[in-house]
Parts: structure tokens; C-alpha cells; sequence
């Protein structure tokens, strides 16, 4: 309950900072899916909501609270297993429709209000675009094309490059990727590989790590699915025999009042 909070308190941060100086209109679904403020506020909000009620149920023996709690809970959890199934299953199908969506996203975006999240992974995962460093050529500052007056054009980010910061140390050299599309170009200070293929190999070479942290996720969802319908069946057992024992002491008193009428 309280990491949902904090997790919604996080996202308004985060989404309020970044609409301060330039409000960005959502325009399509992408720019929710995408977008971690408010993919923070809305996670969050669902696991306060959940947990919250699942914690009033308990402390009240409140059975509808209560199965509200883990059925939602297990619902959640067959959403995550169908996913991982489904993404395993077609793993090159899903690959190249997310490639296709974060192009549009946080190639054609950047610039625009898709920097930070593009910068992270070229920086921290030593790659280029979503499939090579040649995605870039479909951004309206750094595409090739006769008709970019952009002083980028043909260039590619800073993040791409293997030492941005070669020319003045800690400061980094936002040219340091100038002429990289071109068709020509062999002095390759960038790194060439696409973000995609980087982290599907960096998973896969870290697939005991991702499989502990599916269980970590895993386990507290299922003990909340168990407890929460061991504890509904508790409750109930304890009212039908609290009922049962109202009905017994009442048929005793409708006894003892005609045997005193009797006598």
C-alpha cells in the first residue's frame, strides 16, 4: 500500500516537472503507454486501490473486500503469465512490432519531448536507435534528406557516441555524431548496433537474474491470492457456525419459554 502511494506521488512529480515549461498533449495511446509518469500514477494507483482493500478487508473481516483483493490479484497474475507465454511464443513477431512502435515513439519524437528515455538506453546500453544507428535517418532533425535545414542533419545523438565527452572532458560534444548517415562516412565514433538487439542480448545472457526477479514477483502475488481465499473461507466457516450456534440457543429459549408456560 505504501509503495503505491509512493509510486503515484512519484509519477505527479515526475509528470508535473516535465509539463512545467512545455505542456505535451497526449495525441495518441502511445503517448500514455510510453510515457513512465504516468505509467508510475496509474501502477501505483491500481496496487494502493488493491492493496488497500485487501488491508480494510482484513481488518474488518470484510469477505467482499477480501475477494475483491486476490481475485484481482489472480487476475493480474494469468494477465502476466498469458504476456510472458505469448511474448515467448512469438518473440520475433513482438520484436519487430515494439521496434516499429519505439521508432515512432523515441526516434521520430526526439527532440520533441523523448530525449531522456532514448539518451538512457544509447548511453547505458552502448547502442544506436531501435534496430541500428540508420533509424535516425527518420527524425525530422537528423534525416539526410535534400530538404533538412537542420545543422543536424545527418548526424545522430550524442548518447551514440563511443567517448561524447572526447574533446572537453564531463562535457559532452553534441556534434560528436555529425555525418554518421552518411552513405560514405567509415570513421565510426558511434556505436552502430540498434537498443533492441542490445538488451535482448544482455537479457539472455542475464536470464538467471530476470528469472529471479520474475519469482520475486511471482511469490508475493501468489501468497496474497492464497492467504486472501484462506482467509474468506475462515471468515464464512466462523459465521456459519456463529449461525448455527444463534440458531440453537434461540430454539433453546422458544423451549425453556413453553416448559415455563406449561408449568
Amino acid at each position: 500500500m505504501a509503495c503505491g502511494g509512493t509510486m503515484v506521488g512519484v509519477g505527479i512529480w515526475a509528470f508535473v516537472e516535465k509539463n512545467k515549461f512545455f505542456y505535451q498533449p497526449i495525441q495518441d495511446i502511445y503517448d500514455i503507454i510510453f510515457d513512465l509518469s504516468i505509467i508510475l500514477m496509474v501502477a501505483g494507483g491500481i496496487m494502493f486501490i488493491i492493496t488497500m482493500c485487501g488491508f480494510v478487508g482484513a481488518l474488518r473481516e470484510n469477505t467482499c473486500l477480501l475477494k475483491f483483493f486476490y481475485i484481482t490479484l489472480m487476475f493480474i497474475f494469468l494477465l502476466e503469465v498469458v504476456a510472458g507465454i505469448l511474448a515467448f511464443a512469438f518473440k520475433d513477431k513482438v520484436i519487430d512490432t515494439l521496434s516499429g512502435v519505439l521508432k515512432e515513439v523515441y526516434i521520430e519524437g526526439y527532440q520533441n519531448d523523448e530525449e531522456a528515455v532514448m539518451d538512457f538506453f544509447q548511453e547505458n546500453f552502448d547502442c544506436c536507435g531501435v534496430k541500428s544507428y540508420e533509424d535516425w535517418n527518420i527524425n525530422e532533425y537528423y534525416n539526410c534528406s535534400e530538404a533538412n535545414p537542420s545543422a543536424l542533419k545527418c548526424a545522430v545523438p550524442y548518447s551514440c557516441c563511443k567517448d561524447p565527452d572526447e574533446l572537453t572532458p564531463g562535457l559532452n560534444n553534441i556534434l560528436c555524431g555529425g555525418n554518421a548517415l552518411y552513405s560514405n562516412y567509415t570513421d565510426f565514433k558511434v556505436w552502430t548496433s540498434g537498443c533492441v538487439d542490445r538488451v535482448m542480448y544482455i537479457a539472455e545472457k542475464n536470464l538467471p537474474i530476470i528469472g529471479a526477479v520474475a519469482i520475486a514477483i511471482a511469490v508475493p502475488q501468489i501468497i496474497g491470492i492464497v492467504l486472501g481465499y484462506i482467509f474468506v473461507g475462515q471468515i464464512e466457516h466462523q459465521r456459519v457456525r456463529y449461525k448455527a450456534y444463534m440458531n440453537r440457543r434461540r430454539y433453546r429459549d422458544e423451549w425453556d419459554e413453553r416448559d415455563r408456560h406449561r408449568y
